[in-house]
């Protein structure tokens, strides 16, 4: 029987049942809960996250219907669920009470399940309705154990549910809130009333998920929407003071940017206080700065504070000496001297009345200074209750003027008075309901490169028509998975055209590109929300004759054109609508015909001229012709060059937007990769911490059943063998035997007489025998025994032996082979030696070389210089004797010249 079939059957079912009972009604729940999950499992892989839907709530009341009815039938109501005027139970008044989880119990429905926003209505009603009245005339203890159990319930469907969201964290902050206020002001009540260490663990839970839901807001990136990170930062320092520095290093990362808020400051002030052991402080700080909730939170350390610093002050003064009763409340913290004296007299110290007041002294050494009782933990008037001003609501919101909630009176009812089933089922849900969606399956591509969608579920049956519920949104991570199953391009969109405002981007009417300001050229990244660009109406410079006289406007930066220059790309295999795409990688255009350059027909022919004398060229005329001339040679050229820039720009682009694809993926696939093998270990953990679990109750179970057996046997055995022994006692005191085995075998003979009817003589015939068998019977035995023992005895001699011999044949071997080692290691430390030894021989003969061969190049080279600067100076010499000669010559022939001149003259 399908799926399908299954579950048009137990629709059918509901839909014919009668419910008259309570018991038949809950039977009805439970088939529609059967439905509710046969559903699921069918749209699984389709539209609908099964795990996710069976833990979205869908209860919408403060208790669900299933509760509500079994609470009834079982009679289990609280006063506070009854209507105040008519002393009759509301249900619209009842709030879902905590049961503990079992490892044998399901997983609870979904309507049983209440939603975020429902969780957050009911505990507003608890705070403005219940806790309000906390100093009323009613019993505090009931008042406080009916609270508990209903906030422990909201915090375990916070946890099945996985909420993280702003909600769930008010929720958590109200419910800490809550268990911080009654640690103090319900401290002085007794252990049956209120149990402080229970409260104290719900809160130490409640600090845990709130730590977590803040960690995972800051991991994503809204820390800034929550209000109350330092407030409850500062209560989780204040609830490990006594763990120093590691409570520190545990929150380190939820306060390292909040050190500067009012709370938090004061928290640590609070804390280096206490690990100065400096209590005036800390009892001023809690006095001037600390808020009421912070002040409840530290009352439990009180006690602890106060006795410490009392035995340091003990033992820091001499015995015998006095301490003003004034003095020591200032620095215990107390409201007043008479609370200080009930305290120590509590504690078992004297108090002395001295002309100057009331004094403490200190005890002498032969005092036993013990402490008779446990002081009575009262609530400071100083410390805390003065800064309650009994509203209690708006201490646990953290607003001031709480609105009271009035519950609904209209509560989710599933049966008509006839017992039909008029509940919703998953069929009749409103459409506007989302469940969390699953990926939608990847396409396959066959061989033609063409996209196949996958065969969609069959209808359940011809009658039901199921209406699935409209998904949510992708979020980041679906978006993930979406692209990493994927075999189509995630950057590939659908056909469009190219706007020609910007050639190197596809766009169309509905398809944003970059805003104009920027380079047609620049990638705007992933996230860019660019304008939309707007056509022109100017020439294309492609598809004219001539350019028009701007080719890029100056003020857009933009090609002025209206019709495309590239033609329309093919259209790509495959569109995903939910991946925010990049740039896409432009495809070359197809090549322009280019214009073949050719001369005009002025420069093949040219013109004919008219003479000179008939026409003669003018300035004008000769302008339009170096126009005409200029337009018909530039347009070919600008459209080559163009062409040629275009065709660069598109390729870089392509090549650029390639990697980047290539980097994107490579990244993309790595942060799956890692988010993948963080949840399996995940999975593993917690499969191996259920699995040791499940284990260890199984061998307690175990152990406790066969301890129990075992010991009611042995304790049969031992009452039966303890009745014999009195029996055997009483009958050897009356016959007076010395000695048990003689009146074993007086009875065994008393039995042979009765039963076989033999005379007293045939049956000590028979006693003798019996006896000398006896110890025939315990020589054998003692044979045996002794020659198994010299067997055992030679058998282990012989196992020493052996292993004596082993181990000795092992020691050979391992003294062999580490003297083998050590020969080997000497032969290495010798060789390494010697070849360090001719190593550093041959470096000190080749550095002799160096030096021998450096000396004789300075030699020579001193030798060299000194002929070179003999023969310079014997050049020097001959030149000055040539100089003064051609001088003395000079000076002749000029002597000689005048005197010609004068001859001449």
């Amino acid at each position: 029987m399908s799926t399908n079939d299954q579950l048009a059957t137990l629709v059918t079912q509901l839909k014919e049942r009668r419910a008259l009972t309570f018991q038949d009604k809950l039977k009805s729940l439970d088939i529609r809960d059967e439905i509710w999950r046969k559903y699921i499992d069918l749209n699984k892989g389709s539209t609908i996250d099964a795990t996710a839907a069976q833990r979205t709530g869908l209860c919408t009341d403060m208790c669900c219907e299933r509760e509500r009815l079994t609470r009834e039938c079982q009679r289990l109501f609280n006063p506070y669920e009854f209507d105040s005027d008519t002393r009759a139970l509301n249900q619209s008044l009842m709030v879902t009470q905590y049961s503990r989880a079992s490892a044998d119990q399901a997983m609870p429905s979904a309507y049983d399940l209440r939603s975020g926003p429902v969780l957050l209505h009911t505990m507003n009603y608890l705070i403005t309705n219940i806790m309000d009245k906390f100093d009323q005339d009613r019993e505090q203890a009931d008042w406080y154990n009916f609270l508990w159990d209903r906030l422990r319930a909201i915090r375990k469907e916070i946890t099945q549910q996985h909420l993280r969201d702003e909600t769930a964290i008010e929720v958590l902050e109200q419910c800490a809130r809550f268990h911080i206020f009654c640690s103090a002001f319900l401290s002085e009540y007794s252990r049956d009333a209120f149990d402080p260490n229970l409260n104290m663990k719900m809160l130490i839970d409640c600090l845990n998920q709130l730590r977590d839901c803040y960690l995972t807001h800051k991991q994503q990136n809204n820390y800034q929407a929550l209000q109350n990170v330092a407030e409850f930062s500062s209560y989780m320092l204040l609830i490990n003071l006594k763990d120093d520095n590691e409570t520190l290093l545990r929150i380190r990362r939820l306060i390292q940017d909040i050190t500067h808020i009012s709370e938090v400051q004061v928290a640590l002030n609070i804390h280096r206080a206490l690990l100065l052991n400096n209590t005036t402080k800390f009892f001023s700080l809690i006095a001037n700065e600390a808020t009421l909730l912070q002040s409840c939170i530290l009352h439990r350390y009180f006690h602890i504070i106060r006795l410490k610093r009392l035995h340091s002050l003990v033992a820091s003064t001499r015995p015998g000496q006095e301490i003003s009763l004034t003095d020591l409340t200032h620095i215990l913290g107390m409201d007043n001297d008479d609370e200080t004296k009930d305290y120590l007299e509590q504690l078992g110290y004297s108090i002395t009345g001295t002309s100057s007041g009331m004094c403490f002294t200190t005890p002498t050494d032969n005092q036993n200074q013990q402490e008779q009782q446990h002081p009575i933990n009262r609530l400071s008037q100083k410390l805390i209750k003065s800064k309650f001003h009994e509203n209690l609501k708006d201490i646990i919101t953290g607003r001031s003027d709480t609105p009271v909630v009035i519950p609904d009176i209209n509560v989710e009812d599933s049966f008509d008075i006839q017992g039909s089933f008029i509940g919703k089922i998953p069929f009749d849900i409103d459409s506007s309901t989302s469940f969390p969606a699953r990926r939608p399956l990847p396409p396959t591509t066959t061989s033609n490169n063409t996209t196949e969608s996958r065969p969609q579920q069959r209808p359940i049956s011809t009658r039901i028509q199921p209406a699935v519920p409209a998904p949510r949104p992708l979020m980041e991570n679906a978006l993930r998975s979406l692209a990493s199953t994927t075999t189509a391009n995630p950057f590939a969109m659908s056909s469009r055209t190219i706007s020609a405002g910007n050639i190197f981007v596809t766009a169309t009417s509905t398809t944003a590109t970059p805003t104009v300001t920027q380079s047609p050229f620049r990638f705007g990244g992933f996230g860019v929300n660019p304008a939309p660009v707007s056509r022109s109406d100017a020439p294309n410079p492609f598809t004219q004759a001539t350019l028009s006289t701007r080719l890029f406007d100056p003020k857009s930066q933009t090609l002025v054109t209206s019709q495309p220059a590239l033609p329309t790309l093919n259209p790509p295999t495959q569109a995903i609508r939910h991946l925010p795409s990049p740039v896409e990688p432009v495809l070359a255009p197809n090549p322009l015909p280019k214009t073949p350059f050719t001369k005009p027909d002025l420069v093949k022919q040219p013109p004919v001229l008219a003479p000179p004398v008939a026409r003669r060229l003018s300035t004008g005329s000769i302008d339009t012709f170096i126009n005409e001339l200029y337009e018909q040679l530039i347009d070919p050229f600008v459209q080559e060059t163009t062409c040629q820039i275009f065709d660069e720009l598109i390729s870089q682009w392509n090549k650029l937007t390639t990697e980047t694809v290539k980097i994107f993926n490579e990244l993309l696939s790595e942060e799956i990769f890692s988010i993948a093998t963080e949840y399996h270990n995940d999975i593993v953990l917690h499969e191996k911490m259920y699995n040791d679990t499940i284990m260890e109750l199984y061998e307690r179970k175990r152990k406790k059943y066969l301890t129990r057996k075992y010991f009611v046997i042995w304790l049969e055995n031992s009452l039966q063998a303890r009745e014999e022994r009195l029996i055997l006692q009483d009958l050897q005191l009356k016959y007076r035997f010395p000695k048990n085995e003689q009146l074993l075998e007086f009875l065994t003979g008393l039995q042979l007489i009765s039963e076989h009817d033999l005379t007293v003589e045939q049956a000590a015939d028979i006693l003798k025998s019996r006896r000398y068998l006896k110890q025939a019977h315990l020589k054998t035995i003692e044979r045996f025994s002794t020659d198994l023992f010299q067997e055992l005895l030679h058998d282990e001699l012989q196992s020493i032996v052996r292993e004596s011999n082993q181990e000795l044949e092992l020691r050979q071997k391992l003294l062999t082979s580490s003297l083998e080692k050590q020969a080997k290691l000497q032969r290495e430390r010798y060789l390494r030696m010697k070849y360090i030894s001719l190593w550093l021989r041959y470096i000190r003969r080749r550095r002799k070389e160096r030096r021998e061969k450096y000396t004789t190049s300075k030699r020579v080279n001193e030798s060299v210089q000194r002929r070179s600067n003999k023969k310079l100076k014997e050049n020097s010499h001959q030149y000055q004797t040539l100089k003064s000669s051609f001088d003395q010559l000079a000076t002749d022939l000029n002597q000689i010249q005048l005197f010609i001149d004068k001859l001449t003259s």
